[in-house]
């Protein structure tokens, strides 16, 4: 059976973890998204789901290290693309594990690109 790729994204702001959860529904992946990395940790738990990519915006202050350390504890072989602040150092757990870092501020455009480079789309889009 074919599994689409399941991105999960985590992303405080509603219109940027709207849209880009529309763009890539739209080129065919499957998309969770999040407001906290504590809801995206919790569900992931519950349901059991295997994300094919992490996508964490971390570039509030008081981004939830302790439940961000565990979530990528939880997954310890899925890429991960992190959105981060210019201003602010990312933590030593976070920068060892990181595939692909993008600085804010980022659009939408730039971060499915990142996204479709890091997990190709399951079709392909004329």
């Amino acid at each position: 059976m074919y599994q689409l790729p399941l991105v999960v994204i985590v992303e405080p702001e509603w219109p940027t973890r709207s849209y880009l959860r529309a763009e890539l529904r739209e080129l065919g992946y499957e998309v969770l998204a999040f407001e906290t990395a504590e809801e995206a940790e919790r569900s992931l738990e519950h349901w059991g789901f295997q994300p094919s990519l992490l996508v964490l915006d971390l570039s509030r202050s008081g981004s939830e290290a302790t439940v961000v350390a565990q979530l990528l504890a939880r997954f310890p072989d899925t890429p991960l693309l992190v959105i981060a602040s210019p201003l602010r150092a990312l933590p030593q757990h976070v920068q060892r594990r990181v595939t692909r870092l993008l600085r804010r501020p980022a659009s939408v455009h730039e971060l499915v690109q990142a996204i479709r480079e890091l997990v190709p789309p399951p079709f392909i889009v004329r």
